[in-house]
């Protein structure tokens, strides 16, 4: 039986250890099917599953206005992408052009990035040469819409008649946002627009949210469902004893404000331990720490913080806690931005051995669905923080029980076999309608 040929169009290239939390690799290694990558990011690749590449870069697509067409094909083996030397197959962006593009982060330097993209002139026979070559059965785009995927997705469908099958993870086109640029609303509404035509590509898509799932059927008629992050929950839970005093432990970002959730666990810490030290706070962050973030956290006996850990070392970290953390800001700006988002670090959590304990606005995706699934501590305001923790203290049996919860949710709904058996599901399903209908056009 031949091995289904999958197309992935995305924005990152598919390297694991730069993108640590990146689905791809979580989802495929192990996946029966051989795998292309079309992407639009400087760098090289690096993972077990994908040899066959063709980039675009914002460079390219700035020279191809007045020279030559943007597109670099090559191929890798997955021993080559360990090894530095092969590292001029992929374009490495220069550091200080990449470095302006990343910055560009206001609303009329978007619309500028936009332009460029959408008046950048593709190689499309190379292009085109290349998707023939591998000749796909279904082509993956698991990403945040923008313009200039939008343009690359539909310049594809033309040159393919496999389906396309999207995922995405954020908010793409709603207008639950909070902004007070004229030309972010300008651009939010044109895109929009473009959106609505173009969702109708898809023959399915995935999101994390079930709310958006929803939206997009009933709004959009494409076919949709939910699709996480997947773990490895294989044997069966383990227990261990609480530390004294009790040990919480955050590691991630503190970016989108989510720093001020974190002084607000503190603050309630050091409530808990006026009476002698019930609590910890480890913060473990990758992120340089501003002084705004040294004060609000007031780093001392109770909140430690803890800087940059590798994954490896988090897996130890995590093991010798009792409560992983995950927060999200309340601000009204960061609500809405990641109101459908789910961090993929949850899934992480539920087989740290940790219970968890998550703090959100009260419609944040991730919260629903560990409050659904009685995963976790949950706590949707400030002044429930310390309520909840003082329970805790008082019934620290609570903690193993939540240890448990989050384990099994993990192995009922996240195991790795079941989440590439619904993606397999999927694909197959779509492949085998494009073929029905393929047949009956030639007729």
């Amino acid at each position: 039986m031949k091995k289904l040929k999958i197309l992935i169009i995305a924005d990152e290239v598919w390297n694991d250890d730069i993108h640590g939390n990146n689905v791809l690799g979580n989802w495929f290694n192990g996946f029966e099917a051989e795998f292309a990558e079309i992407y639009c990011s400087p760098g090289s690749p690096k993972n077990k599953c994908c040899e066959n590449y063709f980039q675009l870069t914002d460079l390219m697509m700035v020279k191809s206005v007045i020279g030559k067409r943007a597109g670099r094909r090559f191929q890798i083996s997955v021993p080559e992408m360990y090894n530095k030397s092969k590292a001029h197959l992929a374009e490495q962006m220069p550091t200080s052009f990449y470095r302006f593009m990343k910055s560009i982060t206001g609303n009329g330097l978007r619309v500028l990035r936009d332009l460029i993209w959408l008046t950048g002139r593709y190689d499309k026979s190379a292009l085109q040469k290349f998707i023939n070559d591998f000749n796909p059965d279904v082509v993956f785009c698991p990403r945040l819409l923008t313009p200039k995927l939008l343009r690359l997705e539909r310049t594809i469908m033309g040159m393919t008649n496999a389906p396309f099958v999207a995922f995405t993870a954020d908010d793409e086109a709603s207008l639950m946002q909070v902004s007070y640029s004229p030309v972010y609303w300008i651009r939010r509404l044109l895109f929009r627009r473009a959106f609505g035509k173009h969702v109708k590509i898809y023959k399915h898509y995935f999101t994390f949210s079930e709310e958006q799932a929803t939206d997009y059927s009933r709004e959009y008629g494409v076919p949709t469902s939910t699709l996480f992050k997947s773990g490895s929950f294989d044997g069966e839970f383990i227990s261990k004893p609480n530390n004294i005093p009790f040990k919480l432990v955050y590691a991630g970002r503190l970016y989108c404000n989510r720093w001020k959730t974190l002084a607000a666990v503190g603050n309630a810490i050091r409530e808990i331990n006026k009476n002698g030290q019930r609590m910890i706070l480890d913060i473990y962050t990758q992120e340089k720490i501003e002084q705004k973030h040294v004060k609000a956290l007031a780093p001392d006996l109770h909140v430690h913080l803890m800087g940059k850990v590798s994954p490896s070392e988090l897996i130890d970290i995590y093991k010798q806690a009792d409560i992983a953390l995950h927060v999200e800001s309340f601000d009204k700006k960061y609500r809405l931005a990641t109101r459908v988002s789910f961090s993929t670090k949850i899934i992480d959590l539920m087989r740290s051995s940790c219970a968890i304990l998550a703090i959100c606005w009260e419609e944040h995706n991730g919260l629903q669905y560990l409050k659904k699934q009685d995963a976790a501590f949950c706590v949707s305001e400030y002044s429930a923080i310390l309520p909840l923790l003082e329970n805790v203290n008082k019934y620290p049996e609570l903690i193993e029980e939540y240890r448990q919860k989050a384990w099994d949710c993990g192995k009922r709904n996240h195991n790795k076999p079941l989440i590439q058996k619904q993606i397999k599901d999927v694909f197959k399903k779509v492949i085998m309608s494009a073929e029905k209908n393929n047949k009956y056009m030639s007729k």
